[in-house]
């Protein structure tokens, strides 16, 4: 009885040994020399300034470092320390936030928005009845993106921002179809700030940032372009050549997407997520509460730019809170990419081999992509899937795609036309009831549109019709009314109403 039973416990302890050799074969197969290599190989072919990177297994940091320079034609070198714009990575800390506090009993998943906001509606009334902060933190309000009211308008303040949402137009219905919205996060960050008395970044600061050591990170590009250690942003040229932009400001859509922060902070940040909310020892999240938010909670079709351009191989899609929860090659990836002018960004937690990562560029490239789905198959020991050529061929795709859309412009346009009116009848304001008010000039015997941030020429294409730069280039007309006045126009499917012409005044 006691020879069996002892061995009983010799097999025991080899199936458990065996089992924690094949649950991470990460860390035995890693040739980190190697991995740098394949990092710098990858930063040239695209062309990319800088890059950061760290990979996190239990609770250890295990690859750390920076890669190419801060500033394209600087020397000044990329450091676990420097600070990029992490984006929509952002919205996993806003999650959290709320996490905590329905841990303290301050808020509901569930509860509904206007309890925690009382000027919060939406234009459906079945979902201004009904909106709960899930439907927030899971993009299924019904309404689709409306960057342009955060994106155009730094000097909007948050809650004039999210009073804008009345007029935003649903086009599917409520709880019935994910759409990505910014907006709605910036909702939910700003009822961090109403229920504590304070704001989302206060609390984040407070109670996520100081509590993990992430002493380098901040919400403001304010704050991060005073930091001695920040990257740049870039662009690439048409011509294919990288050059410096400036940051973009995003403070007023906080809680969406402003958060910069490091490769260092950020390791702190996945060791909380992938130790189920303990940190040092600390319980910061309930164990309950990041299970719910690394869960599935609203699924994500085939079709559409996320799937195919983030998640090409991905077998199931689906949106937890703050979290993408992707089947990727028959394993579970949870993660989110953040992307703002200049920056790209992956958070990546594979919850079974207890590794997570990130990997963030200073350039909007494709190349983010090719490198996380590259460190997800060493890490997983998996064969190279080919991702620098698909997404080289997507990158080409888009440019031929966008090509033949001009081409298409060009045989439908009809030569030798002009306006229908001389260029000072189109002068004035014209006005949205969602995205405010926009202004038509004459500068220099040629139109322009003066909309918030954008400035831009209009361009004669056709008769009333202009080509402008509004995001991308795309194409604005005007409308005239019975009595050949100038009474609307309209770009990307959005109608500005030219606004009454203020009386004179009586002297």
């Amino acid at each position: 009885m006691k020879k069996g039973s002892c061995r009983l416990r010799v097999l025991l302890v080899i199936v458990f040994l065996f089992g924690l050799a094949t649950a991470c074969p990460a860390q035995e197969k890693t040739d980190w020399s190697s991995f740098d290599a394949s990092i710098n190989s990858s930063m040239k072919e695209w062309k990319v300034p800088g890059a950061a990177v760290a990979i996190v297994h239990d609770q250890s940091v295990v690859y750390l470092k920076g890669f190419g320079v801060r500033e394209i034609g600087k020397s000044d070198p990329v450091t676990p320390d420097t600070l990029f714009d992490i984006g929509s990575c952002t919205k996993a800390f806003t999650s959290a936030a709320i996490a905590i506090l329905v841990d303290e009993g301050k808020m509901q998943w569930d509860g509904k928005v206007n309890e925690y906001i009382p000027f919060f509606h939406l234009h459906d009334s079945l979902a201004d009845e009904n909106v709960t902060i899930r439907d927030l933190l899971t993009h299924r309000t019904g309404v689709p993106a409306t960057d342009l009211l955060w994106y155009v308008y730094p000097e909007a303040s948050r809650e004039q921002l999210i009073r804008r949402l009345a007029e935003a137009q649903p086009n599917s219905g409520f709880r019935t179809k994910f759409q990505y919205q910014n907006m709605m996060y910036v909702a939910a960050g700003y009822a961090v700030g109403q229920v504590t008395h304070s704001t989302w970044d206060d609390f984040v600061r407070t109670r996520i940032f100081q509590p993990l050591g992430m002493n380098e990170s901040d919400t403001s590009s304010i704050d991060a372009e005073k930091s001695s250690d920040h990257a740049s942003p870039h662009e690439q040229n048409p011509d294919g050549t990288v050059k410096v932009i400036p940051w973009h400001n995003i403070d007023n859509a906080g809680p969406a997407g402003s958060i910069n922060s490091s490769a260092r902070d950020m390791a702190k940040w996945m060791t909380l997520q992938l130790n189920d909310g303990m940190y040092d020892g600390k319980q910061l999240i309930s164990k309950k509460n990041v299970r719910e938010m690394q869960t599935p909670q609203m699924v994500i079709g085939p079709d559409g730019e996320i799937p195919k351009v983030f998640f090409p191989d991905s077998t199931q899609l689906s949106y937890g809170l703050g979290w993408f929860v992707q089947q990727y090659r028959g394993h579970q990836l949870i993660l989110h990419a953040g992307d703002i002018d200049g920056f790209s960004t992956m958070v990546v937690l594979i919850p079974e081999i207890h590794t997570s990562y990130f990997v963030v560029i200073n350039l909007g490239s494709f190349d983010r992509q090719v490198l996380s789905y590259q460190i997800a198959d060493r890490l997983l020991g998996l064969p190279d899937a080919g991702w620098d050529a698909h997404f080289k061929k997507l990158e080409a795709d888009f440019k031929t795609e966008e090509q033949s859309q001009e081409k298409t412009w060009e045989s439908k346009r009809t030569p030798g036309t002009h306006p229908s009116r001389a260029l000072p009848a189109y002068v004035g304001t014209y006005q949205n009831s969602e995205y405010g008010e926009a202004e038509i000039v004459l500068e220099n015997q040629k139109l322009a549109l003066h909309f918030h941030s954008i400035k831009t020429d209009l361009d004669h294409f056709q008769y009333d019709t202009f080509v402008v730069k509004f995001g991308g280039k795309t194409r604005l007309t005007f409308c005239l009314d019975d009595e050949g006045n100038v009474a609307s126009f309209t770009v990307d499917d959005l109608e500005f109403k030219r606004a009454p012409e203020p009386a004179p005044s009586k002297k």
